[in-house]
């Protein structure tokens, strides 16, 4: 799990850089690669998220609404499960990603703004510059709680 973690990240971080690469090219060929990238960013961290919560609960909810769900309970301690994967800014960072994948993936009629990527762009680099520690503490406390 931690290789294909890892592997994750690889692709998270490769994603970022592109959107920001992209967003700064401008217009609108900039803009729509941007935000492919930052929906492709938000599509491997829900997946790096999926594999801790399939490893450690075991059950994956396939209602709607489960991506919301998710993001909010790996940012949760589980007694005796797991402990939190996520802080509560990233938390907080990936909800507003989260939202903007969401629009992005099923508007028919979509006009991008300049300024909401932007913000989403932001809150993705964060993510992307913390997921790194997150999850190295995350398998620490994992070794620490199981000794």
């Amino acid at each position: 799990m931690r290789a294909e973690i890892g592997d994750d990240l690889r692709v998270a971080s490769e994603a970022v850089r592109l959107a920001r690469e992209r967003f700064n090219q401008g217009g609108d060929m900039g803009l729509e690669s941007a935000s492919y990238q930052l929906v492709r960013f938000f599509n491997v961290v829900e997946q790096l998220g999926l594999r801790v919560a399939k490893a450690f609960e075991n059950y994956i909810d396939d209602d709607r609404g489960w991506h919301s769900q998710l993001v909010h309970r790996l940012g949760l301690d589980v007694p005796g499960i797991r402990p939190a994967l996520y802080s509560s800014e990233v938390v907080t960072a990936l909800h507003d990603v989260r939202g903007f994948r969401h629009i992005v993936t099923h508007a028919y009629d979509l006009e991008l703004d300049p300024d909401r990527i932007s913000i989403v762009l932001r809150h993705a680099e964060k993510v992307a510059a913390q997921l790194p520690a997150l999850i190295e503490a995350f398998f620490t406390r994992v070794r620490v709680e199981a000794t």
